[in-house]
């Protein structure tokens, strides 16, 4: 392991941010590294790959400290090696945010996902929660989470991060890392809080128009080709029809308009729940989505850095909407309205 020390001080809250980016750090990675100063965080970047000179010396410039290390335990890897060097090496440690660079964020400005995270005061803190039937397989999603003051002060929070069981197999890590570390702080008595449920997108569903609900219909028939056959009648149906909305709201309940957050339709994912993280996956679906995201006037606004790599990351320079969809994004993009307590949770759809 490489250390590097940034003009940053490393006290206070602290963020730890894991990089792989064996081809030069992206401008958008920048972007993340002012937010979280911007917001009070001194990041830690934890690069799982060899950094060019160049890039060392404007990361300093934006962090605490730099460190490079072989790419073993993947994301847990990393944020074990970051999180521990925080431990022996901060003063006055608050709270530790924990995200990697599989997302781009923010994506808009004035994010209050930060904000979102201090205001909540729990003990971690997601961004999107899996419930699960089996309590203990409900787990945070990893891209994304933050200990509180009061975890990071606890013997059991340096106890758990020096004891993580960490592999060379991805999938093993995603077992023993990723799914169980929710229910070990919550066995422990600590509080989970969360951004967004996995369900919440089925929920938007409910307060979108109809041109919208067939957008979102085709989408998921070319996301989600297991529930194609189930969306096809709805394709060719009309969506102003009570009927059809009824028994495609059904669907939604049913999470057959998908179950994965981050692949949800831009019109839910970012209109109606006022997302501010996407994920950089090359698969197709994701390839689909970041497509229908700027089809659909959600490029609008976007942070220049992001969607420039957003444009770019397919290898085709999307076309962006015409001057009559920009009225549409920008009105997608007012402020969402104020949070419900999760006892009375209804998703916080604008």
């Amino acid at each position: 392991i490489k250390l590097h020390r940034g003009i940053l001080q490393l006290r206070g809250d602290v963020a730890v941010v894991l990089a792989y980016q064996p081809e030069g750090i992206a401008p958008s990675l920048f972007h993340t590294l002012r937010h979280l100063a911007d917001k009070g965080f001194a990041p830690v970047l934890v690069s799982n790959a060899p950094l060019s000179d160049a890039d060392l010396k404007r990361l300093e410039c934006h962090c605490a400290a730099v460190m490079e290390r072989p790419n073993y335990g993947y994301d847990f890897g990393g944020y074990r090696d970051g999180i521990l060097h925080i431990l022996d090496h901060a003063t006055d440690l608050g709270r530790v945010l924990v995200l990697n660079d599989s997302i781009w964020f923010p994506l808009y400005p004035n994010c209050d996902l930060i904000d979102r995270v201090r205001q909540a005061d729990a003990d971690l803190y997601g961004y999107v929660m899996n419930l699960r039937k089996e309590r203990h397989r409900s787990h945070l999603q990893s891209y994304f989470f933050a200990f509180g003051s009061r975890l990071v002060q606890a013997k059991d929070f340096g106890d758990y991060w020096r004891g993580l069981f960490i592999s060379g197999n991805k999938n093993l890590v995603i077992r023993r890392c990723e799914i169980p570390m929710t229910e070990y702080f919550r066995a422990k008595g600590y509080s989970i809080g969360y951004r967004y449920l996995i369900s919440d997108p089925a929920i938007a569903l409910r307060s979108l128009a109809p041109d919208e609900l067939m957008q979102v219909v085709h989408y998921q028939m070319r996301v989600d080709s297991g529930n194609a056959a189930a969306l096809a009648p709805f394709a060719a149906g009309d969506p102003t029809d009570p009927a059809w909305r009824k028994k495609l709201m059904a669907l939604g309940d049913d999470l057959k308009l998908g179950k994965y957050f981050l692949l949800a339709h831009p019109h839910l994912m970012l209109g109606k729940l006022r997302g501010q993280i996407l994920k950089k996956d090359r698969q197709p679906m994701y390839r689909s989505q970041r497509a229908e995201l700027l089809a659909c006037g959600f490029g609008e606004g976007m942070a220049a850095s992001v969607l420039e790599e957003v444009m770019a990351r397919d290898g085709v320079m999307h076309r962006l909407p015409t001057a009559a969809g920009d009225d549409r994004a920008r009105r997608r993009l007012q402020p969402a309205r104020a949070s419900r307590p999760t006892s009375e949770r209804k998703a916080e759809v604008a």
